[in-house]
């Protein structure tokens, strides 16, 4: 699901940029409200290490085509919607920077895809137990569509009408392949939030060893299954390629 440099116009990456900036800003504002706490931000830093692995793994989820896990409703929902988003922007960058999964000038729209707009989602479910392991399901599942509706709209604003032939059957496929992936991410956020009660700091003295298991459960996936990581590729360039779309693979 992450976009590449060659995914979007200059002028979406401008308009990209400047919404994942705002909302962030809106983030940040939120997050002092919520008297973040030291155990908290040890959380953040682990639940972020299990995102950051478990994103670098691509399971196959179906013929011949992979998909991994986002997290954004995972980490929203343990997190906080401000915290959480902060904490994914952080896993996005990193990602680029480092390994160049998704490129720096689509940084914005990958932020706003799959940071911002989970948080959202639970902002506004929050009224309905959002906390509660069915419902980050339910939203985790519901976000990855959704997100892929965001995707085809990004990729084809202020492109000339002249490029946007095999756009309708690069949105109906990211929407079908992405509602299957959207039910594998509700089923593992909604486990891994139901395993959290069992990790969650409840004071200071107690907030490293949550952390800690965290990071040493993304250290174990990404030993265990990094070797075994499917080739195949992910939802979203299975849908550019099978369109002819294939220079919004471009890095």
């Amino acid at each position: 699901m992450h976009l590449g440099n060659g995914a979007i116009t200059p002028e979406c990456v401008v308009l990209t940029y400047g919404a994942a900036a705002a909302g962030l800003m809106a983030g940040a504002a939120v997050v002092p409200r919520l008297n973040v706490t030291r155990p908290k931000l040890l959380l953040a830093l682990g639940l972020g290490s299990l995102v950051f692995a478990a994103q670098a793994i691509n399971v196959p989820v179906w013929p011949g085509i992979s998909g991994h896990l986002v997290g954004g409703v995972l980490l929203a929902t343990l997190l906080g919607p401000g915290l959480g988003a902060w904490t994914m922007a952080v896993v996005l960058a990193l990602q680029a920077a480092i390994l160049g999964d998704g490129g720096t000038s689509a940084l914005g729209a990958n932020i706003l895809n799959m940071a911002l707009w989970p948080a959202g989602l639970i902002a506004v479910g929050r009224g309905n137990k959002a906390g509660s392991p069915m419902t980050a399901g339910v939203l985790a599942a519901l976000a990855v569509p959704l997100a892929a509706v965001l995707i085809v709209a990004e990729t084809a604003l202020f492109r000339p009408a002249a490029e946007l032939a095999g756009w309708a059957n690069f949105a109906a496929l990211m929407l079908g392949t992405h509602l299957w992936i959207g039910v594998l991410e509700g089923a593992a956020t909604g486990l891994l939030v139901a395993a959290s009660r069992h990790l969650l700091p409840l004071d200071g003295r107690s907030a490293v060893r949550p952390a800690l298991a965290w990071i040493v459960a993304g250290l174990l996936i990404a030993s265990a299954l990094g070797p075994v990581s499917s080739s195949l590729p992910d939802g979203y360039q299975a849908a550019v390629q099978a369109s002819g779309l294939e220079r919004l693979l471009n890095r």
